[in-house]
């Protein structure tokens, strides 16, 4: 079977997965941007980060990236609703970044007009290292000195 064939086979099998979490994530982004973030949001996310995760490890074309969205599900463990809340830039860049996912997921499962998920990886690996950056200095009263976050949408 040709590598296109078993890409396309794989899209084609987690595309309405990724349309389930593609719609909670998007609802996710909105619930922070109204401002009814919970500590439950955020395991919810947590959640559906490791779900997404979970779609990237099926294929070993992709599954490369997993780790990604693992390290991001543990750093979202590890935080708390309440700090995210008094940081503004740090709320902010969770919002792009989750939204970054989110548009990432559906052009590569549901349009399939994207297909190099090296440039995703390495866009949200930036990104998340950055929004750890900026919550770990706001927490600490200092500025984040490292310029601004690249998103993959951006690129």
């Amino acid at each position: 079977m040709s590598e296109q064939l078993i890409t396309e086979e794989f899209l084609d099998t987690y595309e309405g997965e990724v349309l389930f979490l593609s719609q909670d994530l998007e609802e996710l982004v909105e619930e922070i941007q109204e401002g009814d973030f919970t500590q439950e949001s955020l395991e919810l996310l947590n959640q559906k980060i490791l779900d997404v995760s979970d779609v990237f490890l099926s294929s070993r074309y992709t599954q490369h990236v997993s780790p990604i969205f693992k390290e991001f599900a543990d750093m979202l463990a590890l935080m708390k609703c309440e700090d995210f809340k008094k940081l503004d830039d740090a709320l902010e860049y969770l919002c792009e970044i989750v939204s970054d996912i989110n548009t990432y997921i559906n052009q590569y499962f549901v349009e399939r007009s994207f297909t190099d998920v090296y440039l995703f990886q390495d866009s949200l690996k930036n990104s998340i290292d950055f929004l750890q950056r900026s919550y770990t200095c706001e927490l600490d009263g200092k500025s984040e000195d490292d310029g601004s976050m690249v998103l993959f949408l951006n690129d």
